[in-house]
């Protein structure tokens, strides 16, 4: 069983667990039903046939249902692919034996509201899916869709090249014996094609940011909001600060460059980002980036993953393909972004990097109360950072280690990187003779070349207030 079990009462990490196995073992839908009743003989009274069934739904990236039934006849295709927003979900009759309101409280947004009855209600409008109210809950009432069961059928039938984009944030996470090496000797031996980095990704997206720093901000009015990286972020800017839209960096995550870098090279590839944020997961689904990543993973699904399998990453062999800087490798921290554009900026266009002033805030709180500074022009940064979660992506609901010690991780996991800046990357310029980019000088990544058009994002600069 996976480590550090959460409170009995949440039978949410046992039911992932059973799933991964019996998934893995080719054997899900027969041993559903089996599933339900031992999940359900071992919380006796506490856990209703429903409540379980509706649990083995959503680990297996199906909507809760009415009926007692795991499966009905409507739900093959449902199970055949990245699965479909809304992402978190409430279940409600875990909510019986809550006696506070923890999930209100840890929603920053405040898209959660309780009955008489002390059920939990979803506003879709105002979620963000980051997921801190399924860390609040301790019965598991409230969770993610898991989109496992598909990816394990398509890596047992080995059809297509499947790579792991595996977040900066994951160092660490694993054991502090889990190399990069070992993690990806493990997921090899799961059946992926090759683990990447994703901070490789992060490089080029550093350098686009670099150049969009050199264009858009010329006067000490001028800032760039930046942070593609986090779902939350953007998606705060748009409910609630429309007016600061045309700020925005207009570049894609790291996450969906990955896959778009990835299939550009390969069509017939699949992609899959494994990192420990659940917003991730709805990210992949937003109209202007689907079909970038196939499956989204979170680190705590993928520990499930590997215990169902029997694989243990601390005991497999030591082999790193190390492809990202140092800059690109920090994306996992708070101030990594900042501290990537800046170094890069020095090495780029030094003339600008001297008047480079960034601030960086993470936490919805502190984010709001920034963007509010920014609209009332008390502001006197010019690249502002925002990280939803505390840490940056280490402090991300989907992580299995403290925030605190992941931003260690993520420091010495940078330090050890080959090249400091994405500028002085081999990979880098690997990646653009591969796709036929000059690679004289690094390709000023917001004009019209195939580069600049793969990592550009449409945002709408003036969306409806």
């Amino acid at each position: 069983m996976p480590k550090n079990m959460p409170p009995d009462l949440n039978i949410r990490p046992r039911i992932l667990y059973q799933v991964a196995k019996a998934a893995w073992e080719g054997q899900l839908f027969e041993r559903r039903e089996e599933i339900c009743r031992l999940v359900q003989s071992e919380f006796e009274d506490k856990a209703t046939r429903r409540l379980v069934a509706n649990q083995i739904r959503i680990a297996m990236g199906l909507e809760p249902n009415n009926s007692e039934e795991v499966i009905n006849e409507y739900d093959e295709e449902a199970l055949m692919g990245m699965g479909s927003e809304p992402i978190v979900l409430a279940n409600p009759e875990a909510c019986e034996n809550c006696k506070g309101a923890q999930c209100e409280i840890a929603c920053p947004l405040g898209a959660i509201t309780r009955d008489e009855l002390g059920r939990p209600s979803i506003d879709r409008e105002k979620c963000a899916n980051d997921g801190y109210c399924i860390k609040a809950c301790e019965f598991g009432a409230l969770a993610d869709k898991s989109q496992f069961v598909p990816l394990i059928k398509l890596l047992k039938q080995n059809t297509h090249k499947v790579y792991a984009s595996v977040a900066p944030a994951f160092a660490g996470q694993f054991g502090p014996e889990v190399t990069a090496g070992k993690l990806r000797s493990a997921l090899l031996k799961l059946g992926f094609s090759e683990m990447v980095e994703t901070a490789l990704y992060a490089d080029l997206i550093t350098i686009k940011e670099a150049f969009e720093y050199d264009e858009h901000v010329k006067d000490k009015h001028d800032f760039l909001i930046t942070s593609c990286c986090c779902p939350i972020w953007i998606k705060l800017i748009e409910n609630k600060f429309p007016d600061l839209m045309s700020h925005i960096s207009p570049s894609v995550s790291p996450m969906v460059a990955s896959g778009r870098v990835i299939k550009e090279l390969e069509p017939d590839a699949k992609v899959v980002f494994i990192g420990p944020c659940v917003a991730k997961k709805s990210e992949a689904q937003l109209p202007d980036l689907k079909g970038a990543i196939d499956f989204v993973l979170t680190f705590q699904e993928l520990e499930t993953i590997f215990a169902a399998a029997d694989i243990n990453p601390a005991e497999e062999a030591d082999e790193e393909n190390p492809v990202a800087s140092w800059g690109g490798r920090l994306y996992g921290r708070t101030g990594g972004v900042s501290a990537a554009v800046g170094t890069t900026l020095e090495k780029l266009i030094p003339r600008r990097a001297e008047k480079f002033n960034p601030v960086k805030v993470d936490g919805i709180p502190d984010c709001t109360k920034l963007l509010e500074n920014i609209r009332a022009g008390r502001l006197e940064a010019n690249f502002i950072e925002g990280m939803a979660c505390k840490g940056g992506c280490v402090g991300g609901p989907g992580r299995l280690i403290p925030p605190e010690q992941g931003t260690e991780y993520v420091n010495t996991y940078g330090n050890a990187a080959k090249a400091h800046t994405p500028v002085e990357n081999p990979q880098i310029y690997s990646i653009l003779a591969k796709l036929g980019q000059d690679q004289e000088n690094v390709p000023a990544m917001t004009g019209s070349s195939k580069m600049a058009a793969i990592l550009a994002r449409k945002l709408n600069p003036n969306p409806p207030q």
